[in-house]
This record gives structure tokens, C-alpha cells and sequence, in this order.
């Protein structure tokens, strides 16, 4: 178990996501398959920032530092989204960003429960 918690303390995974959710942010929403799920959108942009904030404090124990550099990310998505041509069929959206923060906390909040866990059995 030792390899999980030294493997969340290296770049490698927070960096993936990021480029992974950067990629699925800017490419053009029809390549995106479509769902008829309520707040489909949200609940991915909520789920991807959990994990995001979950990897990047794995590297940078930091939590307002973290918090403020995935808040600036979140807002320069949707602003690069506005930018993007309008065959790519996005746009910016406020309630995206506040997904995003709410996910960014929640995933702060599993690795606190994470941390816990790895104390308590010792694996550090």
C-alpha cells in the first residue's frame, strides 16, 4: 500500500488529470457523447475537480494554494470555452465554475478522509 501513498506524493497523476480535463474541456462538444441524465454536465465538472483537488494535494500540501490555482483554472476554462469557435459549441457558464469549486472541496474533503485512513493503518 506504501507504493499508492508514495505514488499521490509525485506530480505524475495531478499533471494527467489535468491535461486530461483541459483536453475534454476544449474539444468540440459533439465528439462528446450526449445523455439525457438531469445535470449530467455539472455532475462531470464536479467529479473531475474532486479529483483534481484529491491529486494535486497529494503533491502540494497547500490547501488554499490548491483551492485558488483549480478556482483560476476552472475560470480560464470557461473563458477559453467563450474563445473557442462556435463549431466547437461551447460556452462559458457560471454554474460550471461553481461546480468546479464544489468539486475542488469535496475532493479536499477525501483526502482528508484519505489521510486519515493512512495514519490509522500506518501505511506512510
Amino acid at each position: 500500500m506504501n507504493w499508492i501513498v508514495n505514488f499521490l506524493k509525485k506530480p505524475y497523476l495531478a499533471i494527467l488529470l489535468t491535461l486530461f480535463v483541459a483536453t475534454i474541456c476544449f474539444i468540440p462538444s459533439d465528439t462528446v457523447p450526449e445523455t439525457d441524465l438531469p445535470f449530467f454536465d455539472k455532475t462531470v465538472h464536479f467529479l473531475a475537480f474532486a479529483a483534481l483537488g484529491f491529486s494535486w494535494l497529494g503533491f502540494i500540501p497547500s490547501y488554499w494554494f490548491v483551492f485558488i490555482c483549480l478556482s483560476l483554472f476552472a475560470y480560464l476554462v470557461e473563458i477559453v470555452q467563450k474563445l473557442l469557435p462556435a463549431g466547437f459549441n461551447r460556452s462559458f457558464d457560471y454554474y460550471d465554475i461553481l461546480a468546479d469549486v464544489i468539486g475542488i472541496v469535496i475532493g479536499f474533503g477525501c483526502y482528508k478522509i484519505y489521510l486519515l485512513i493512512v495514519d490509522y493503518f500506518g501505511w506512510d
